[in-house]
């Protein structure tokens, strides 16, 4: 009887762990992240990174970007195709700002039309591109690499990805959890089978 009690007294714990374990889990996902390497186009000497995180239905860019002429703005943006032909649809990245070393770097929020998140995924498909242009010219572009994850529908903007599968997690957790509420409970409540046995006590 003891032991069994004591196990039935474990379980909150055990059950803690697995919950901290799970959002772990769902943050690494949430956090997922690619680096888009940006060569020089058309005989410019601009290249550079864009760095692609994932943050639920959104993506955060951050760009790291040299060669551009020192004080020159630059603009940053995300096309289906390929860098020789892009499609004229595209995504934002945040502008750019060159220093008088000619280097510039921003983080932001990838936005389609100016104000709709694109999720990760719809991206890393292997089919989209990175391309940097300055004074109405293209001057470093990259291919985005595919994401062994990703499966992307082929129009902006997409919803749900790792949003949609966050929530599974987040649902799988709370259903775990009170289930096992439920069982402590129940072991806690008094039953047949827990009755002292009155002969015992008898002399």
């Amino acid at each position: 009887m003891r032991l069994r009690q004591w196990t039935w007294l474990r379980l909150p714990g055990i059950s803690l762990i697995v919950l901290v374990l799970l959002l772990l889990a769902g943050m690494v996902m949430a956090q997922e992240a690619i680096t888009v390497r940006l060569d020089p186009v058309g005989g410019s000497e601009v290249s550079g990174t864009a760095t692609l995180i994932a943050a639920g239905d959104r993506t955060d860019g951050a760009l790291d970007i040299k060669g551009l002429a020192p004080g020159a703005d630059a603009r940053a943006t995300m096309h289906a195709g390929t860098c020789a032909m892009p499609s004229g649809s595209f995504a934002a990245l945040p502008d750019l700002k060159a220093d008088a070393t000619g280097r510039a770097t921003a983080t932001g929020s990838v936005l389609f039309h100016g104000t709709e998140n694109v999720a990760l995924a719809t991206m890393a498909d292997g089919e989209h591109i990175i391309a940097i242009q300055a004074g109405g010219q293209v001057v470093a572009c990259g291919v985005i690499p595919k994401l062994e994850s990703a499966s992307a529908p082929p129009a902006l903007p997409v919803t749900g990805g790792a949003a949609f599968s966050l929530m599974a997690a987040t649902a799988a957790i709370l259903g775990f959890c009170a289930l096992s509420a439920g069982l402590f409970l129940r072991q806690r409540s008094p039953g047949a089978g827990d009755r002292p046995d009155k002969r015992s006590n008898i002399a």
